[in-house]
């Protein structure tokens, strides 16, 4: 086992996909395969449940994901040796949902950069259940997550809310409607994204759309966007989606047709969560949450 295989395997964790991660990687599919193949072989367990259209962490990727992780970020930290005693900037560790639009994470580096400008601000992108274990474990600061969050030890505020629009084929019966309620997609099959993302959140939304006459929903054992789109163009399933995000865009260059959902019970909201007590600790925390408290009298309605 080598340090090159743990960061492959850690870069794929995170992407779920082999082509992504050696994107990411800057190296080509063929030799990050193989490493990790390696790694497997050397473990005596597989990693990944490769299937023709996703990959999945098995229960010992799983576990095995957290302590790779810790050596990486051990083993990078030796660099910083090497130059020497030097002034370090103070950090705080701020994580984000990228399902979610980007203002409200905007407003919260932007808030940092105002109430406590020098401050280094590593961000972590990880679904909102991924963030609160990461708080929980103390290797977070504060995270821009989707509420409510019943995280016994975590306080939060929230900042924001948005609404839906529904991804279709641009052939559909419905792309050339304006906006579309509940009612419409009654007998239509919706695709949401893996319920493993924030499991509060994603069972509020289920409920809702029961109640709405929407039964054919089929959860995705995933949150890839690519994936989500294939599975719309061929089967011809609706999915909900926020225009204003990364996966908004991804459909519509994918050449489906995005509809205005009107529905004003169904939203959802987002904020910052942080650990009981760090707003009472001081500190450039401690003034970053202050500031936002007095912003989020007047909470951003992203359309």
């Amino acid at each position: 086992m080598d340090i090159q295989q743990l960061r492959y395997f850690v870069a794929v964790a995170g992407e779920l996909h082999f082509g992504r991660a050696a994107e990411r990687l800057h190296v080509t599919s063929s030799p990050l395969s193989r490493r990790i193949r390696e790694l497997e072989k050397e473990l005596g367990k597989d990693l990944f449940d490769r299937g023709y259209h996703q990959v999945e962490l098995t229960a010992f990727g799983r576990a095995f994901l957290e302590p790779a992780r810790d050596v990486l970020a051990r083993f990078d930290a030796l660099a910083d040796l090497a130059t020497g005693p030097a002034v370090v900037a103070p950090a705080v560790r701020v994580g984000a949902t990228p399902l979610a639009p980007t203002q409200v994470l905007d407003l919260v580096l932007e808030t940092f950069a105002r109430v406590s400008p020098g401050i280094e601000l590593p961000v972590s992108l990880e679904p909102s259940a991924g963030l609160l274990a990461l708080l929980a474990a103390h290797r977070l600061d504060i995270a821009v997550v989707h509420l409510p969050v019943d995280a016994p030890g975590l306080d939060s505020l929230a900042l924001a809310e948005y609404r839906f629009a529904i991804a279709m084929r641009a052939d559909d019966p419905l792309a050339g409607r304006t906006r579309l309620k509940l009612g419409d997609l009654a007998d239509r099959q919706m695709l949401l994204t893996s319920f493993k993302v924030h499991p509060l959140v994603m069972k509020g939304l289920r409920d809702h759309l029961r109640e709405g006459g929407v039964t054919r929903i089929r959860e995705m054992p995933h949150s890839d966007v690519v994936q989500i789109a294939a599975h719309i163009t061929h089967s011809r399933a609706l999915s909900l989606i926020t225009p204003n995000t990364i996966a908004g865009r991804v459909l519509t260059e994918s050449g489906l047709v995005l509809v205005p959902l009107d529905d004003p019970d169904l939203h959802f909201r987002l904020g910052v969560v942080w650990p009981a007590g760090a707003a009472d600790r001081g500190g450039p925390l401690a003034s970053v949450i202050t500031a936002l408290r007095e912003r989020a009298a007047d909470p951003l309605t992203i359309l």
